[in-house]
This record gives C-alpha cells, structure tokens and sequence, in this order.
C-alpha cells in the first residue's frame, strides 16, 4: 500500500524535491569554489621559499590564544583542571594534611626543636605576658602604632591583598596577580587549621584569664568547650580561642607568599617578614595572646604559605625561574661608538 502511494505523489512535488536538490548543488559548489579561490590568494601571497613559509606559519598570530597564559580558562576560572583556583586550593588542603606522614629526617628535627621551643614558651607565657602588658603604658608610640600594626593580621591584611590585586588587574601584571591569589590560599588554609586547633585546645587568651581563672599562661579547657554549656557560662569567646595566635598566621602566610614569589628582591622579603613579626608581637603587647600562641601561629602561616608555593610552581612548571643574576664582574666603564653616535656604557 505504501509504494503504490509513494508512486502516486503529485509530479508538483516531485519538482520541487528535484529543484532543492539542484539549488543545494550550486550552492555548495559556489562555496567550495569560493573556499578555493581565498586559499589560492593566500597561498599566492606567502613567500614562495619553504624556509621563509615555515618562519611566516610559526610567527603567524593565533586569534584563539592572545590572552596571557595565566588568563586562559585552563587556569585560575577553571572547576575541573588542577591549576583551577578551587581544585588547587583543595589540594593544597590534602598536602598540608598528608605532609606530617611524608617529613623527612631533617624535618623532623626541625619540628622537635620547634616543639621544643614551644614547650619552653608555655613555661614563660606569664613573665612574657608581665613585661608586654605594661609596654603600651610605659611607651606612648608603643600605644598608638601597637592598635595599627595588629590590624595587618585582621581586616588590613585581606584588604591589602585584595588591593594587590586589583591592582595588578588593571595594571596587567601577571606576577603580581598570581602572587595576591596564592596569599588568598595560603590565609584560607592556614585560617582552617588555626580555628581548628582552637577549638581542640580551649585555651585562655591573656584578657579572659585577668578576669576568670587568674592562671599564669591562662586555663587550657580542652576540646570544644567553647560549646559546653557548663563550662562556657558567662564566659565570652576569648576564653577558649588563644592557641595558636590567628592573626600571626595570617600575616606570615601573607607574607611568606610575597616574600618567596619575590626574594630576587632583597627588600621585599625583610619588609614582609618584618611586618609580620611585628604583628606578632602587637598580639602580646595587645594583650590578646600568650608568646607560644605567637609562636605557633607564625609557625602555620609559614608553612602554609611555603607549601601553596611550591605546589604552584609544581603544577605551573618554569612558574618558580628567578630573575637573572648579578655579573659578577667588576664595575667598568667604557667609550662605546657606533657610526656617528657615541657614548659611555656602565657594567657593575
């Protein structure tokens, strides 16, 4: 029944089937041709010697890759691969929490000489704590640049990066991009586990212990008290948050991230490592923190900014070049001529 109705479709259509057939032959055959005749004209416009072909093709612009590599969506907008900002941020967390089980000998000797130190700290907390709290009183600059300086481990040092890197957006500088999201990454991690080992620790900060327990080095009330109900009654939050020092972790990661992403520079590293001492020590002269809570957090933030470093330079190969050295030469001076311009040229 189909073919016989098939054979019986009015011959109106069967011209038109074969009239769209007919104009969709023309068509691609009008635009083969014309494919042709442009790759004809380019072909005609090249350099007709192979070697000067070969320059013209490699030095040939590729409008799908202008954008600088740090830029591409293979990068920091990336979900999916490694060199994303959130995948790497995450394994940053999987490296820091996997690294104690991976230390070497002499990492291991380091660690005991800072637990060591640590150790000592808690025996001195109080007497360390008796000479910071009188400073602001004794020194009026002490009193005024102290409130300042502290604030570079809060609010000011986030925005300070932040501005860094705005900065670095509108200025095109890739460098200086790069470096404000791996300080980002290296105050989130170490944020983490500073409040983490906050909440495990429940220790005292220097201005609760003035007013409840009255203990050298302040009460050490033990996992999540800050929660219990029978412990934390009355008591603000200052009671069980002192170790380790927040704000020092997060000015030494910052800092610890600029410094390293720019130690050709022999200023920046002092600056940096300076500004966050300083902020460690207005924690103890703003009565905030005991010296191993100072201590311990300038501690994490190191590392932690240490290791978003490097496991940037790992997945960003050639990331981690530093700028070329200084000649070694002594410093000369000679008459440079070249046709009818002359001049001096200075080495050192």
């Amino acid at each position: 029944m189909e073919r016989n109705r098939i054979h019986k479709l009015p011959k109106k259509y069967l011209l038109k089937i074969k009239y769209y057939f007919i104009v969709w032959g023309l068509v691609s055959l009008g635009c083969n041709s014309i494919a042709c005749q442009a790759d004809l004209q380019i072909a005609d416009s090249l350099p007709t010697q192979p070697a000067i072909i070969l320059q013209y093709l490699q030095n040939k612009p590729d409008s799908q890759n202008t954008a600088p590599g740090f830029y591409k969506t293979d990068s920091i907008f990336s979900f999916r691969s490694r060199k994303g900002y959130f995948p790497s941020l995450l394994k940053d967390f999987e490296v820091q929490m996997t690294s104690p089980f991976k230390l070497s000998a002499k990492q291991w000797l380091m660690t005991g000489a800072a637990v060591g130190i640590t150790v000592a700290l808690f025996h001195f907390d109080g007497k360390i704590d008796e000479w910071a709290r009188v400073q602001k009183q004794d020194h009026k600059w002490v009193n005024k640049s102290s409130p300042v300086i502290t604030n570079f481990g809060g609010n000011w040092g986030v925005y300070s990066v932040l501005a860094t890197g705005i900065i670095s957006v509108v200025c095109k500088n890739e460098k200086g991009v790069q470096t404000s999201l791996l300080a980002t990454q290296a105050m989130i991690t170490s944020g983490v586990w500073v409040n983490i080992i906050k909440v495990l620790t429940g220790r005292e900060r220097p201005l609760a212990d003035y007013t409840f327990s009255k203990t050298k080095g302040g009460e050490w009330y033990g996992p999540f008290a800050v929660w219990d109900q029978d412990v934390a009654t009355r008591k603000p939050v200052s009671a069980f948050d002192a170790f380790p020092s927040g704000h020092t972790a997060t000015a030494f990661s910052i800092a610890t991230v600029f410094a390293t992403q720019y130690k050709d520079i022999k200023a920046i590293p002092v600056i940096c490592y300076s500004t966050a001492t300083l902020v460690g020590i207005s924690r103890l002269t703003e009565h905030e923190h005991w010296a191993s809570d100072v201590f311990v957090g300038g501690i994490m933030g190191y590392l932690c900014g240490k290791q978003v470093v490097n496991q940037y330079n790992k997945t960003h190969p050639g990331s981690d070049k530093s700028l070329p050295q200084k000649s070694k030469n002594k410093t000369q001076l000679t008459f440079v001529q070249n046709g009818n311009q002359f001049g001096f040229c200075l080495k050192w």
